[in-house]
């Protein structure tokens, strides 16, 4: 019987364990340098740590806190000792499940490798034959070896991170694994010559609760909670890791009272520029989305979407009520616009008909026609660029794309992912990249210059975010585009489908009667089937035996034999049993006779009687393969919904039909000899003991 403590559902054992325990402080050692798990911000000591902790004592009644260390070394240590009653983050191991008894993780942090940017290591194979740092007693030195035993590396031991980080700057080590949670984040910040160059996804660091075997209550408590308080736990590490991250990159005390104040920035999206921009449902879609999203994922930003046209989107921005835009960074626009540094270093490119000269450069537009979306930046950077552009105006990149296809148009300037997204998904074959573009025409995000902590946070954000990965996710998401090759082909279909109409009238009185007479004949067959099948068993029933004697009567030719099976205790299973595991027995006996004899004609002809005619046959080897069947049939089972096992038998007679007989005789024959063989079967049941 459970009872509740403090709002947590325990055993009464438990329960007692915590009542004995109040008020007496539980020490937890955990690694300092864990990042989102405990660290310092604003001078106060936060973490997802110590939510967990708070929570847990709030459900339990325990009173754990937090016991500092310098490193996980000595954290570790302390535990062993009996300085400390809880090791958090401890990962389980033989030699550690010796003295410790270990929950369920509360959270699951990778392994990271870092690495020199000048350095050699680019990769996770990039270790083999370096020299790669592990903080001692990190159950990583064992684990990495098991998950990747062909990479042979040379391990250096450091007592913390604080010895490694200085190490692999200073090139005496190649690259340094680490467990993530965050706090790699803050080494590369802190170090912007280092990179994350892989993450172990199959190397965890799983941030359990261990206690010594003497405190196995303990252990069951911690259990309780972490299984009970799932979702809140999730919520918990959540706003730990944005607190953490803004510790990690370094918010200005300015960029931290925004969040706190209102951490609350409008974007805009436009309403015409897929796969970059778009809304569904209030959040802000696609490549541009996504990444605005991910970076308020990272700081505990909210977004509020507003979508509209894109001319109607800048004058919003420049008036100050829109925050942030997905928009190119041009002279023009930083005297309203802080940008900070682009999220995606794709330059624009140049595209025409497949049939137009290569453009080298964007000074061989001059004296050409090319599309310009009403608002784009493209028009001040021709106007820049050239002496006379010749711009034909568009609505939307839709109108750009169909200007240039149907030459009413030479050119339009693009990014190479919007730029793929329509000309594939519209199904333009003909558009092609003809050269690319000079000057800085990489994407941004322009920030309302009302909101430069906004601006700040944005550009320490940005360079940690995996845009590849982001763009792909993106891309998996964005509406598509209707093809319009697509629509012409429905549309010349319609058109002979149309021409075919006179044909189709033509013959369909004739395909009327053949589709009348094909219903005709399958309702007959199905009549057939019907009439002559058992529905049980599949066999041929006794309407098809005498219905089609007269057929059978010449085709058994002598010395054909006829087996007559009577099935036993199929009454006694139905009294026992119920008669749905008759029928599993019925089912299962013919399903045996028909694997036996395929080639024989089956008949199930009432009850537990069986009826089978079999080509010529030796009456030496026919009684053989009788022999055979039966001690299949004793070796297979039939298995009943409570368990039960049924092994279907049954009392078997054979007669082979000479030149003299009639196939009603030779029925009579074999039925005789079937008896014959209950009577013995009946027998030896009376006779064994």
């Amino acid at each position: 019987m459970a009872s509740a403590s403090a709002g947590l559902a325990l055993t009464p054992e438990q329960a007692q364990w915590v009542a004995a325990h109040a008020g007496q402080p539980l020490q937890v050692g955990f690694d300092p340098y864990s990042g989102m798990d405990s660290f310092a911000l604003r001078g106060r000591r936060q973490g997802f740590l110590h939510l967990l902790l708070d929570d847990i004592n709030a459900q339990t009644g325990l009173k754990l806190v937090a016991a500092q260390a310098s490193g996980w070394d000595e954290a570790y240590r302390h535990f062993v000792q009996g300085q400390t009653d809880v090791l958090y983050g401890a990962n389980p191991t033989p030699e550690r499940e010796k003295i410790m008894r270990f929950t369920a993780p509360a959270q699951r942090y990778p392994y990271v490798v870092l690495a020199r940017k000048d350095g050699s290591v680019k990769t996770l194979g990039d270790i083999d034959g370096k020299a790669i740092g592990f903080i001692a007693s990190d159950f990583v030195l064992q684990a990495l070896p098991q998950a990747y035993p062909k990479i042979r590396f040379a391990p250096a031991i450091f007592p913390d991170q604080a010895a490694a980080l200085p190490a692999l700057l200073a090139g005496r080590v190649d690259a340094f694994v680490t467990s993530g949670g965050g706090s790699e984040v803050e080494y590369v910040v802190a170090h912007p010559e280092l990179a994350i160059v892989a993450e172990l996804r199959t190397i965890t660091s799983d941030m359990t609760l261990a206690v010594r075997h003497a405190d196995a209550p303990l252990a069951g408590i911690l259990d309780r909670y972490l299984q009970q308080r799932g979702a809140h736990i999730a919520e918990l590490a959540r706003q730990a890791r944005s607190l953490f991250n803004r510790k990690a990159l370094q918010l200005t005390d300015a960029e931290l009272a925004w969040l706190e104040r209102s951490g609350i920035a409008v974007v805009g999206a436009a309403e015409d520029y897929l796969p970059f921009d778009y809304q569904s449902q209030g959040q802000y879609k696609g490549i541009a989305g996504e990444v605005l999203q991910e970076v308020a994922q990272a700081v505990g930003m909210q977004l509020r979407v507003v979508s509209a046209p894109f001319a109607r989107i800048m004058e919003e921005a420049r008036a100050g009520r829109i925050h942030v835009v997905n928009m190119a960074k041009t002279e023009e626009r930083q005297a309203d616009f802080l940008f900070p540094r682009p999220f995606s270093p794709e330059r624009d490119i140049i595209i025409g008909r497949r049939s137009s000269p290569p453009i080298p450069d964007i000074y061989a537009l001059e004296d050409q026609r090319v599309a310009v979306i009403d608002g784009f930046w493209h028009e001040e950077y021709l106007r820049r660029n050239l002496r006379q552009p010749s711009m034909v105006k568009t609505a939307d990149i839709l109108e750009s794309l169909r200007k240039v296809r149907d030459g009413e148009a030479d050119y339009l300037i693009e990014n190479p992912t919007v730029a793929d997204y329509y000309i594939n998904g519209l199904g333009y074959q003909e558009l092609v990249k003809r050269g690319d573009t000079s000057g800085d025409s990489s994407l941004y995000f322009g920030v309302s210059r009302q909101q430069p902590e906004l601006a700040g946070i944005l550009d320490k954000v940005l360079p940690m975010l995996p845009y590849e990965q982001i763009k792909y996710r993106a891309l998996q998401s964005v509406p598509a585009v209707p093809n319009e090759s697509n629509r012409r082909l429905l549309w010349l279909a319609g058109v002979l489908a149309a021409a075919l109409v006179g044909i189709v009238a033509l013959t369909a009185v004739i395909a009327r009667k053949l589709t009348q007479a094909r219903l005709q004949n399958q309702f007959l067959r199905e009549r057939e089937q019907w009439l002559y099948t058992d529905a049980l068993t599949g066999c041929l029933n006794r309407n098809h035996f005498n219905a089609h004697v007269d057929a059978l009567e010449q085709w058994l030719v002598p010395p054909a034999a006829v087996i007559v099976a009577d099935l036993n205790n199929l009454k006694r299973t139905n009294d026992a049993h119920g008669h749905a595991a008759g029928d599993a027995l019925l089912c299962a006996f013919a399903d045996a006779m028909r694997a036996h004899w395929p080639q024989a004609r089956l008949y199930r002809m009432g009850g537990d009687e069986f009826l089978m005619l079999l080509a010529p046959a030796d009456a030496a080897a026919l009684q053989q393969q009788v022999d055979l069947f039966q001690a299949h049939c004793a070796q297979s089972a039939v298995v009943l919904p409570g368990g039960t096992t049924l092994h279907p038998s049954a009392a078997i007679g054979i007669d082979l039909r000479d030149a003299g007989s009639s196939l009603d005789q030779c029925i009579a024959r074999a039925d005789q000899q079937m008896y014959v063989a209950k009577r013995r079967q009946k027998k030896r049941s009376t006779d064994t003991p």
